[in-house]
């Protein structure tokens, strides 16, 4: 059986290298954490989050799997499921926002020396858990608010699952609109009446609905609620920003490449 290598890292003994390499990428660039500060029991689950993120106010917690590679495989099915209804129970219980981060903090082929792509192929994802009370609100962004979350989000010009423009705008590519079109179509895959505009957990579970007509399964990220998948960091402004994969292949600044190439080639004392 393979095991992880405890390792010392500043004033701190992480269970694995993967969590010293992340805390170097934090040091990096600047951003205070608290390793495992405090554990919870989440109906009957121990719990101890790797991280506390006080600049942010928020949970992270590291694993080593690449979570974007599709499809989620049998071999690892199990473990992911179990880490989504941790991560979704402690969301909830805490009322404040989770990251699930699969992989290393860096980049593939950083360190070589070479020119980077603008077309990065990173080795980590960030998946977004936001608890029910931002969930069922009628207002997502000002619900976030609420619970403290201070984590600068991208602003692109289309939508996003952790807007609420995705979940109140009528125009193409939002959820509301999506969902109004499938209900034209394909009244059939529905048993409700067609959410409201701004219902962000009444369109989540209209979605869910539509795609398990259309497969016949669970919708493996759906089921948990308000997730959000395939998110990475970048660095603008002397602000580190939460950014959809999509958009960061080409928005990566010098500050986060330097806390890449850093952490992928720390070499701990122990």
């Amino acid at each position: 059986m393979i095991r992880a290598i405890e390792t010392v890292y500043s004033g701190y003994k992480f269970r694995s290298r993967l969590e010293a390499k992340w805390a170097v990428f934090f040091d990096t660039l600047s951003i205070r954490y608290e390793y495992e500060k405090e554990g919870y029991d989440l109906d009957g689950i121990w719990y101890l989050p790797d991280f506390w993120m006080p600049d942010w106010n928020c949970w992270v917690e590291i694993k080593p799997s690449i979570l974007r590679l599709r499809p989620y495989s049998d071999k690892n099915f199990k473990e992911l499921k179990d880490e989504f209804i941790r991560c979704r129970k402690l969301s909830d219980g805490t009322d404040k926002v989770v990251f699930l981060i699969g992989g290393n903090p860096w980049i593939k082929n950083l360190s070589s020396g070479e020119n980077v792509s603008p077309y990065y192929k990173f080795q980590y994802e960030i998946i977004v858990f936001f608890p029910n009370s931002v969930m069922k609100s009628n207002n997502l962004n000002k619900a976030l608010q609420n619970t403290g979350f201070k984590l600068h989000l991208e602003k692109t010009g289309g939508y996003d699952l952790l807007n609420h423009q995705f979940y109140s705008s009528s125009k193409d590519n939002s959820l509301y609109w999506f969902i109004q079109e499938r209900y034209k179509d394909s009244p059939s895959c529905f048993t409700k009446s067609c959410p409201k505009r701004g219902d962000v957990y009444g369109l989540i579970e209209a979605d869910s609905q539509y795609y398990f007509s259309k497969k016949k399964e669970s919708h493996f990220v759906m089921k948990h609620g308000l997730v959000a998948d395939r998110y990475v960091f970048n660095y603008t402004n002397k602000k580190i920003i939460l950014m959809s994969e999509l958009h960061g292949r080409d928005k990566q600044g010098k500050k986060i490449l330097e806390a890449y190439s850093i952490a992928q080639q720390e070499r701990f004392q122990k």
